[in-house]
């Protein structure tokens, strides 16, 4: 009898048993390829989870709410969906818009703002309104928060260059030093 073969789910091909890994989600995937990059998703999916939960449990803090309505948090996914235009319809894509962590940094930016509106204008209303009108302002403060990323990176990324240079000089230092300082005190070729 033929051995039944196995359908990858990440490159929709099928292989033999031996040459595939089964996995908890009781699926196999080729050893090679596809289940390095199904890990890889996974771990993708664990942290933006993560951002998803920070996020929502700063909001809620910050409202003083129990629960997001259904409205914002649509909004919020949408957002960090992203879309684009082709013929005139707007699409919506997967995972091109900004980031969770991005939004919280920016709404973290906006805390002053956002308190004072709620105080103020929305007269501490927790509607979908008032609060979409709070991540209006959050969005407002996206783009200084990706600069205040990138800048932070390419901070961390000069400090490493400038701590491997440091690295490289104190080794050429210590083996130069090495060399003239390894005479024996019993080698008589110094006599000589």
């Amino acid at each position: 009898m033929a051995e039944r073969l196995l359908k990858c789910p990440i490159c929709e091909q099928y292989g033999h048993k031996v040459n595939m890994i089964h996995e908890v989600d009781k699926r196999y995937y080729h050893k090679e390829y596809c289940h390095g990059k199904w890990k890889a998703n996974k771990e993708a999916t664990r942290i933006e989870n993560q951002q998803w939960d920070d996020l929502y449990q700063y909001i809620i803090k910050l409202h003083d709410i129990v629960v997001l309505p259904k409205g914002n948090i649509t909004r919020l996914k949408d957002l960090r969906a992203g879309f684009d235009t082709k013929s005139g319809k707007r699409e919506r894509k997967w995972r091109t818009g900004p980031d969770y962590e991005l939004m919280l940094d920016a709404y973290k930016l906006s805390e002053d703002s956002v308190r004072w509106n709620i105080a103020n204008k929305l007269d501490g209303s927790n509607s979908v309104k008032a609060i979409n009108y709070c991540i209006s302002i959050m969005i407002d403060k996206l783009n200084e928060a990706y600069a205040k990323r990138k800048k932070k990176e390419q901070s961390i990324e000069q400090f490493e260059r400038t701590k491997a240079t440091t690295d490289d000089k104190e080794i050429r230092h210590i083996n130069f030093n090495n060399k003239n300082t390894k005479t024996d005190e019993m080698d008589i070729s110094s006599f000589l």
